[in-house]
Formats: C-alpha cells, sequence, structure tokens
C-alpha cells in the first residue's frame, strides 16, 4: 500500500526532532514520523521567514500487516537519515498489533519501544488536530456522486412521508407514529444537509460528539467537551468482514480490489427492491413504498447459485450491508446518549468514497423513520485512518502546554 500523506501542524507545540509511532491493527499498519529535514539559506531556497519555519511536517504511511518488513524497511530508511536524534525520544506503538509485534519491532528498530493505549491516542490526535488545524483541511469533502444521491433520496423519503399522511392514504387504522409528517421531514432533511455541508465550527462547538473508528471493526467513543472520553458501542462486522466476506463471494485478494469491484457493482442485481415486490400503485401502505427502496439485502440470492451473479455486484451488495449495521448502530447510539454530531475515521472510510457515499445515503434514509437520526451531524475526517498512530506520536512530542 505504502501511500505517502502528510499533515502540518504549529512547530511551537511540539519537540521539534524526529520521532516515530506505529498503530498496527487488525488489517493494516499506520505509521507516523517527523523526520529530520534539510535546512538552506534564504539564497538556496529556504523559507526563513515562512511557514517551514513556522510548521513541522507529520508523515503518515500506510502499510498492510502481510507488508510489515516493507514498513519496516521504510522506517530504516528514515531512521539512517535523522542520524541518532530520533534515539531521545521513546518510540511508541499502539493497535492490536503493536503488542503482538512488540518483540520484532524492537528488533527490527534496535530499541526498545512502548504500548500506548489505542483510544487515548484516537482522542488526543482528534483533539489536537481539531484545534490546531484549518477545518478544511480536518474533514473530508463530499464527493459529487454522494450529494446527488443523497439528495434524490431525501426527495424519495419526502414524497413517500407525504403519501403517507395524505387524505388519500387508505390505511388510516394504522399507527404512523413512528414516522415524521412530511414538512417535518422535509425540513429536518434540509437542516442535515446544511449541517453537513458546513465547515467552519468552534472547537467548543463539536463536542459532546462520537468518534467512530471505521476500520477493521468499528468502536464508538462518546468524547465530552473536558477531553474525557469512555467507549459506549461498537460492532465486529465492519472493514475485516467486508474483506472475508468479500474474498469468499469474489475472490478478491485485497482491498483495494475488492472496493474497485464494489465501485462499479450494482446492489440492485443482488438485493430485493421495492421494484421487485411492489406495483408502486395505488394507495395502501405497500403501494407507497419507493420503487428502488432496498427492502431484503442479498434477497435475489435465494436458492440461487453464486455463478448467478456478476462480482461486482455481490461486492456492492456486500458493502450496502456493512455500512447499513454501521449507521443502524451509530444512530442508535446518538439517541440514546443524546449526541448530535459524529466525526468518522478509520482507512473503511477515508480509501474508499463508495463507503462515505453509502454511509451518507443510509444516514438520510434512517431519517425518514427516525427524526433523532436526520438531527445528526456527521462528518469523515481527513487523515482519520492515521489517528492512532499520531496520537502515539503526540504521547512523546506534545509539549506540555499543547492541546489536551
Amino acid at each position: 500500500m505504502a501511500d505517502l500523506e502528510f499533515i502540518e501542524i504549529p512547530k511551537a507545540l511540539v519537540q521539534d526532532r524526529p520521532a516515530f509511532s506505529f498503530d498496527i491493527g487488525g488489517t493494516c499498519a499506520k505509521l507516523a514520523y517527523i523526520k529530520a529535514e534539510p535546512t538552506c539559506s534564504a539564497e538556496e531556497g529556504g523559507h526563513s521567514n515562512g511557514k517551514a519555519n513556522q510548521t513541522v511536517k507529520i508523515h503518515l504511511s500506510l502499510y498492510t500487516r502481510d507488508d510489515l518488513d516493507k514498513a519496516f524497511d521504510h522506517l530504516q530508511k528514515y531512521m539512517s537519515e535523522s542520524g541518532d536524534e530520533w534515539r531521545k525520544g521513546l518510540v511508541t506503538t499502539t493497535g492490536i498489533g503493536g503488542h503482538q509485534f512488540k518483540t520484532k519491532l524492537s528488533e527490527e528498530i534496535g530499541v526498545q519501544t512502548k504500548n500506548v493505549n489505542e483510544m487515548s491516542c484516537f482522542v488526543q490526535a482528534f483533539r489536537f488536530l481539531c484545534q490546531n488545524i484549518p477545518h478544511e483541511q480536518l474533514f473530508m469533502a463530499p464527493s459529487e456522486q454522494g450529494t446527488e444521491l443523497m439528495n434524490r433520496m431525501r426527495q424519495q423519503l419526502h414524497d413517500f412521508v407525504e403519501t403517507l399522511n395524505s387524505e388519500d392514504f387508505i390505511e388510516k387504522e394504522v399507527d404512523l407514529g413512528g414516522f415524521p409528517d412530511a414538512e417535518g421531514i422535509s425540513g429536518a432533511l434540509d437542516t442535515m444537509q446544511t449541517t453537513n455541508d458546513k465547515t467552519e465550527v468552534t472547537f467548543e462547538d463539536m463536542f459532546p460528539c462520537f468518534l467512530v473508528m471505521v476500520g477493521s471493526g468499528q468502536g464508538i467513543l462518546l468524547i465530552e467537551k473536558d477531553g474525557s472520553f469512555k467507549i459506549v458501542d461498537g460492532t465486529n462486522k465492519c472493514g475485516r468482514t467486508f474483506l472475508g466476506l468479500g474474498s469468499l463471494l469474489t475472490g478478491a485478494k485485497s482491498f483495494e480490489e475488492l472496493i474497485d469491484l464494489a465501485n462499479k457493482g450494482d446492489s440492485t442485481a443482488v438485493d430485493e427492491m421495492g421494484s421487485d415486490l411492489t406495483t408502486g400503485q395505488g394507495n395502501d401502505m405497500y403501494s407507497v413504498i419507493p420503487q428502488d427502496m432496498l427492502l431484503f439485502s442479498f434477497g435475489k440470492a435465494y436458492k440461487q447459485d453464486i455463478e448467478s451473479f456478476n462480482k461486482k455486484d455481490l461486492a456492492r451488495a456486500l458493502l450496502n450491508i456493512i455500512a447499513m449495521d454501521f449507521v443502524q448502530v451509530v444512530a442508535l447510539n446518538a439517541e440514546v446518549h443524546n449526541v448530535q454530531k459524529v466525526y468518522m475515521c478509520g482507512n473503511f472510510v477515508n480509501k474508499a468514497e463508495v463507503m462515505r457515499d453509502e454511509i451518507s445515503k443510509v444516514f438520510v434514509q434512517r431519517s425518514g423513520f427516525s427524526v433523532w437520526c436526520s438531527k445528526i451531524e456527521y462528518k469523515f475526517v481527513q487523515h482519520g485512518g492515521f489517528l492512532g498512530a499520531i496520537g502515539a506520536l503526540l504521547q512523546t512530542i506534545q509539549k506540555s502546554d499543547g492541546s489536551k
């Protein structure tokens, strides 16, 4: 994998020296490091009075667990370029693999490492970045395709609820107390669109919130205004399940291959939709179900062989199931804990636009049946898959007067 990224943070908040940290999760290994930057005079193109003297780069690199040796080679290269400066600090690790590979990592880099709490790392990194980098760099902008998908879903939900509440709807004896009225859902969806399109919010306004890890598994952290946090829920059906079932269904051997299939697939070839079971005509409850509303995931696979389906369609249908389960867990917990702000991080969303689009679509879908869900303000954290590694790094370089 080895995607190379970086973020710039204020130099005044950290110790200006080379440092390294590893976050080894269930599927990926994330490396965050600060390396010795070459200095040059202004005549040589230096930045004696510019941004380079005011910020420091945290470099980010991603590997699969199968490629850990490549990650160690990468680390050795930058360690040699930094001389012995990096040895002045502690090398930190986190994640489930930080314990599993502690001995190997210590042998490879020639020093002892310290494992630090993964959840603390995520929270520390998130709060630090929220305070110290521009918000347009902190969150990922919605894709055009995702925005179009959400707008179409909003209109469908509005029409659906409007019909349910109309005078012509014949099943008036059915209790529709769980459904908002058409005017209410229209207003709620407009609010949802506005709040999730906004970029600038103050640090104080961001909390309390959920920080949701979307990686091999899903974990939901409730972060309070004072920085305290607790784990409130999660699910084991997330990125690793997508990879495992996806590999069985399609034969794909990598995350990139499986996401590429899903991005090109059509889940309606596998899932049963409203159009498969209803006519779309009449004025009873079932007739007014939107024709392209998902009714049963993998419903068309019943009594069929896997060869009857295209691999791309199977991959997309699987991704949709993961996204729907994910949003349901988040939305229910948000209502229970009275939380309206949700920030999602992790490589399953950071490295897959199609997953972000699907999650956004499901949030809109659920808002048609849950007034609370329509109040949720959600965003995807840029570089969110590296929060664990960044937090582990900050534990060794952040100055005591920095963000806590």
